[in-house]
C-alpha cells in the first residue's frame, strides 16, 4: 500500500506534467521577435489606409482593443490553431501604430511582443495566489496559467496599476461551459495622469454557472473601481466581456448593470468585445475586421481625447 501511495505522488503528477506540456507545448524563451511580419494583414482585411492611425502626429488618443489569441505553442498537439513567430510579429505591426493598447489572450509571448512594439510601458500581471490557474499542479507546471492574459502597453508612463484576478469562475470544458478555471483571468485597472483604464477578459461558456460567473466578475470590478477610482474620475473600459447582450437577456441585464454602477457609456461592441467611457469624448470607434486572419476576435479602436492635465477638473 506505502509503495502504492508514493507511485501515485510521484509518477501521477510526472505523467500530468508531460501530457500538459504536451497539450500547451514548450515555452518560447527567446527575449524578442526575430521573425518579421510578412503577411498582408491590412490588405487580406480589406482595411483602408483612413482606417488605422498615421504618423501625422493628429489630436487625439489612438486606441486599440484585441482579443489576439496566442495561447497556444508551437509544438503542442493543437499547433494548427497556434500563431507563428510572423503572425504574432503582425500583431506586434499593428499595436505599434497605437498609443495605447488593450491586449487578451496573450498568453504566450507578451514579453516579446511587448518589446517588439516599442511602446515606452508595458504590464503583464501574473497571479501567484488566486484565480483558477494557481490550484496544484498547475502552479507548478504551467505558468502562463498564473496570468490573465492580459497586456497593456503605453506610450505614457501610468501613475498607478492595480490588478485583481477573479474571485468566481467556471468550466470544465463541458459542452456549455469552457476551462476558464485553468487560468487566472482577472482585469487591470491602470492610473494615467488624467484618466484610468480597465482591462479584462470574462469567463467563456454559455452555461448557467459561466453566465452567473460573468455577473460576479463584473460585481468584483465595479467594487474595484468604487474602492479605486474617485467617482468623477475620467475611465476607458476595453475587454472581451464574453456577453451576448443582442441575444441573451441575462446577458443584457449584466452589462446593463454594470455600465448603471459606473455611470459608463457604450461606446462599440463587436460580438464579445466592447468600449465603454465615462466622462472621456470619442470618435471614430470602429471594429477592425482581422478574425480568422491574425485571431478569431475582431479588434476595436477608438480616438478618445481625454483632459489635458492643465485642463481644470
Amino acid at each position: 500500500m506505502l509503495r502504492t501511495g508514493r507511485y501515485r505522488k510521484i509518477v501521477l503528477p510526472l505523467l500530468a506534467l508531460t501530457m500538459f506540456s504536451a497539450c500547451l507545448g514548450r515555452f518560447d524563451a527567446k527575449p524578442a521577435l526575430t521573425t518579421p511580419c510578412g503577411l498582408d494583414w491590412q490588405q487580406q482585411a480589406g482595411l483602408a489606409a483612413e482606417a488605422l492611425p498615421d504618423s501625422s502626429g493628429s489630436h487625439g488618443l489612438q486606441v486599440l482593443v484585441f482579443n489576439i489569441h496566442d495561447r497556444l505553442l508551437p509544438g503542442s498537439l493543437f499547433s494548427d490553431d497556434a500563431h507563428t513567430e510572423e503572425e504574432v510579429a503582425c500583431i506586434g505591426d499593428l499595436a505599434s501604430k497605437f498609443d495605447l493598447v488593450l491586449f487578451q489572450e496573450a498568453f504566450v509571448r507578451p514579453a516579446q511582443l511587448a518589446q517588439y512594439t516599442g511602446h515606452s510601458w508595458r504590464d503583464h500581471p501574473l497571479f501567484t495566489e488566486g484565480g483558477g490557474g494557481d490550484w496544484w499542479p498547475l502552479r507548478a507546471m504551467c505558468q502562463i496559467c498564473m496570468s490573465p492574459g492580459l497586456l497593456m502597453l503605453a506610450r505614457e508612463q501610468p501613475e498607478s496599476v492595480y490588478a485583481e484576478p477573479y474571485e468566481a469562475f467556471a468550466g470544465w470544458n463541458t459542452d456549455l461551459n469552457k476551462a476558464d478555471n485553468f487560468f487566472s483571468k482577472g482585469f487591470q485597472l491602470v492610473k494615467f495622469p488624467t484618466f484610468w483604464v480597465l482591462n479584462s477578459h470574462m469567463d467563456a461558456g454559455r452555461g448557467p454557472d459561466s453566465i452567473e460567473a460573468r455577473a460576479l466578475q463584473f460585481r468584483q470590478i465595479t467594487g474595484a473601481i468604487k474602492r479605486v477610482v474617485s467617482s468623477n474620475a475620467p475611465l476607458l473600459v476595453g475587454m472581451d466581456a464574453n456577453l451576448r447582450p443582442d441575444q441573451e437577456e441575462r446577458d443584457a441585464e449584466i452589462l446593463r448593470e454594470f455600465l448603471m454602477a459606473n455611470a459608463l457609456t457604450l461606446v462599440h461592441q463587436n460580438g464579445p468585445d466592447l468600449l465603454a467611457v465615462r466622462g472621456i469624448p470619442t470618435d471614430r470607434p470602429q471594429a477592425l475586421p482581422l478574425k480568422g486572419i491574425l485571431s478569431d476576435h475582431n479588434a476595436l479602436s477608438v480616438i478618445l481625447y481625454p483632459l489635458s492635465a492643465s485642463d481644470p477638473h
